[in-house]
């Protein structure tokens, strides 16, 4: 009987390890777990970091040297003992973290290269070397993934149509688990509405998503409902500023929890309230409706992958604070919608983008490369 195909799999963003939770990974985490579903022997090939937070040419010089090391240490110990992969998979290469120990790996053994969810980011002229060096990686592979249409358009730009394919994002619902978020953290209420709402509270997308959200949930005051907004960072104050309208207690800043912590509050919310500006897609989505929550979301960039209007969630189109708050107070108001999209999101969830359908897309993809190399 012939051995299952061994592949390394690399994150060089964020190794699956990593102790700083994140969607990032999340889905390390879970596409190792789908590889090793789909029937193939995956293993971690390194925890090596190439992300730099800084754009300048000595950084650059010093993550190739140190993938360069990595390398030299992975070939030599897999002459050793025999365990030389038979094709490498790089999760989420993008300007800021190229694989660079992918590129130099596969050169060496002569195996295939498949890339998942590589992108680019909207860094300004000072990371073009950068990007030129996560490119010539993403050109290089025999397969790339992709699992937003916007990423597509991009590697399209410079990669052959063949060595692009389409896979929705996905959740292994056998990885998450519940854990004691540490006593009530619900605000208080005459039988409200939960409402929760899980986001980094950062610059950017993401303190953007928290202004629509407070002034969405300033514009249904008169409404019966409480939020519980989970998750921390250096733009925690400027979040409480946001909400300084709320008199009455019914906004909670929960601080940063565990994801087992993040699925224990899901299970007692009655909405996921996510603006989700600029978001890829969001895996927090996918998370809530697993646990049969329905979303709210804006309709832009990602979300809609997350999100199916009038099943799994509502979106609001056009992506504005008025449009988002009618659509938070319809499903406030509304217990029958909320029964049924969340049994809607809980069906998308557990079957159409579950991790055995994952793995048997993985296979569709992955086979043929594999085929074709070893010919």
């Amino acid at each position: 009987m012939a051995r299952p195909a061994r592949i390394a799999f690399y994150a060089p963003l964020k190794p699956p390890d990593h102790p700083i939770p994140s969607g990032d990974r999340q889905m390390a985490r879970m596409l190792l777990a789908a590889l090793g579903r789909a029937g193939y022997d995956a293993f971690v090939a390194s925890g090596l970091i190439s992300y730099s937070k800084r754009a300048g040419l000595e950084h650059m010089e010093a993550r190739k040297a140190d993938a360069a090391a990595e390398a030299d240490r992975l070939l030599a110990e897999w002459a050793r003992d025999g365990g030389a992969p038979d094709a490498w998979v790089c999760y989420h290469p993008y300007d800021k973290s190229p694989d660079w120990l992918g590129m130099r790996i596969v050169e060496a053994l002569g195996i295939p290269m498949i890339t998942v969810e590589p992108c680019k980011t909207g860094q300004g002229e000072q990371w073009m070397p950068w990007r030129a060096e996560a490119q010539a990686g993403i050109a290089m592979a025999d397969l790339n993934i992709v699992m937003t249409e916007a990423d597509r358009a991009y590697l399209e730009s410079f990669v052959e149509p063949g060595k692009i394919a389409w896979m929705p994002p996905f959740i292994d619902a056998d990885l998450l688990s519940a854990s004691d978020p540490g006593g009530d953290l619900w605000p208080a209420g005459d039988n409200p509405v939960r409402l929760l709402t899980v986001g980094m509270m950062r610059p950017g997308a993401k303190l953007d998503s928290y202004r629509v959200l407070a002034a969405a949930c300033e514009a249904i005051a008169e409404k019966n409902w409480v939020l519980l907004a989970v998750g921390g960072g250096p733009g925690r104050d400027e979040v409480g500023a946001m909400f300084a309208w709320d008199r009455d207690g019914r906004v909670r800043l929960g601080g940063e929890k565990t994801t087992e912590q993040v699925i224990a509050l899901m299970r007692e919310a009655d909405i996921l309230a996510w603006p989700g500006c600029r978001e890829a897609y969001g895996m927090v989505y996918l998370e809530a409706a697993a646990q049969g929550v329905p979303a709210v979301g804006l309709n832009n960039m990602g979300v809609p992958l997350m999100i199916e209007h009038e099943r799994t969630g509502l979106l609001a189109d056009p992506p504005t604070v008025k449009t988002y708050a009618q659509m938070l107070s319809r499903l406030i108001d509304d217990a029958t919608l909320r029964r049924r999209l969340g049994d809607g999101a809980r069906d998308f969830a557990l079957n159409e983008r579950s991790a055995a359908a994952t793995a048997k897309r993985l296979r569709e993809l992955i086979d043929p490369v594999l085929a074709a190399r070893s010919a």
